[in-house]
């Protein structure tokens, strides 16, 4: 259906329309239910990035959107299950689908597209990626499929699936 909406629109224009396209975005996020959060403040102990606190009053935890990796370690530990994680896969195909993850199995790394802007490196909570050449080497051992190098690749070098 995509295919041929392209076709009959932008062809005209010299648009080429390959036989298979996949688009692949992933969305994450994460919330805190206060109605079963208990204050206990495990999840801010075991938080590797340091994205969890209690806000201004004491009184309630509040996740910082922007440095969560979505690792799932605050999940793990909490024993009123109160943090909910949101992870949602968009394939843009033939077959436009949205998917809900629990946890991502593995990672793929596309070397053609990697520019060694070293960024991923950078911001590995987890030291899981190194520089190899001049381009980028993930430890598998180390890495816990938190998504962040992912979201901050500019060029899609690293993919989670």
């Amino acid at each position: 259906m995509i295919k041929e909406i392209i076709a009959k629109y932008f062809n005209d224009k010299g648009i080429e329309v390959l036989p298979k396209f996949n688009i692949i975005l992933n969305k994450r996020d994460i919330f805190v239910k206060g109605d079963k959060c208990i204050y206990c403040g495990k999840c801010i102990e075991i938080c590797p990035v340091k994205a969890i606190s209690y806000d201004k009053s004491g009184l309630y935890v509040v996740i910082d959107k922007e440095k969560c990796v979505f690792c799932g370690k605050c999940k793990e530990v909490c024993p009123t299950n109160a943090i909910l994680i949101l992870r949602l896969r968009c394939e843009i195909n033939e077959d436009a689908k949205i998917i809900e993850i629990d946890k991502y199995e593995f990672i793929e790394y596309i070397s053609e597209r990697c520019a060694s802007c070293l960024v991923c490196l950078r911001n590995c909570p987890f030291n899981a990626i190194e520089e190899y050449g001049c381009k980028i080497r993930i430890d598998i051992n180390k890495c816990e499929l938190c998504g962040r190098c992912e979201e901050l690749c500019p060029l899609n070098a690293i993919i989670l699936r």
